[in-house]
């Protein structure tokens, strides 16, 4: 029989998943997401925790942080929106690490914040990451979680969103009163930050996207 003849058998990824067995390398995917989204709702409600010291420190009203909220509110929205453009050209991995690392470093950045109108910008791009972080990461569980135990999975991560707001108000009941509110956004940026290297080395990215990646390289070189 000639090589030329030979054929492998072809397999169906996606029913492979959806079928399949619920590994222990698809258990450590969909934590480290849960664990991403875990920081997205850490990081996003540090502000809050903030600006009383601010107050006090700056010596202005509780007002004058309004632009800083709605800022960061905005960057979530339009983060939010924009996430899935982002991972259909780049993939859902990079949409992940990318809103883990933004939201990360601009929160650390905010400790660098010599007024309020500086804080708003960080707090825009921290905004982006926040928002950009949780469908990424939610598609990412739901993708390499079997459709038997998806369900479950879907609604654990998203929930850790709340979870990572709690942790939030017990890390800055402990950080604030040594450290002042500026290590409280140093301290808070660098976690997400250290978590994004993990993600680059463990998280692989979606087998269902990677066909579509191919047919976008072949599209480029053919350009």
């Amino acid at each position: 029989m000639n090589d030329r003849d030979v054929r492998l058998p072809t397999v169906d990824i996606g029913r492979t998943l959806d079928e399949g067995p619920f590994s222990a390398f698809q258990r450590m995917v969909v934590l480290l997401a849960a664990l991403a989204i875990v920081m997205d709702g850490f990081d996003g409600q540090l502000i809050g925790f903030a600006i009383p010291s601010l107050i006090k420190e700056w010596g202005i009203t509780r007002n004058a942080f309004a632009p800083a909220v709605a800022a960061g509110l905005v960057g979530m929205g339009i983060g939010s929106a924009c996430a899935e453009l982002f991972a259909d050209r780049f993939g859902r991995r990079w949409a992940v690490i990318g809103s883990v690392l933004v939201f990360g470093l601009a929160t650390s950045l905010i400790a660098l914040s010599p007024d309020v109108m500086t804080i708003a910008i960080l707090r825009f791009f921290a905004g982006l990451g926040i928002g950009g972080a949780l469908p990424s990461a939610t598609t990412m569980t739901a993708e390499f979680t079997p459709a038997r135990r998806r369900t479950l999975a879907v609604t654990a991560t998203i929930v850790c969103v709340p979870l990572g707001g709690m942790l939030a108000g017990l890390f800055a009941s402990v950080v604030l009163p040594h450290y002042g509110w500026r290590g409280l956004f140093l301290i808070g940026g660098t976690l997400p930050v250290a978590l994004a290297a993990p993600l680059y080395f463990v998280m692989p990215e979606l087998p269902r996207f990677l066909p579509a990646i191919a047919s976008v390289v072949m599209n480029c070189v053919a350009c």
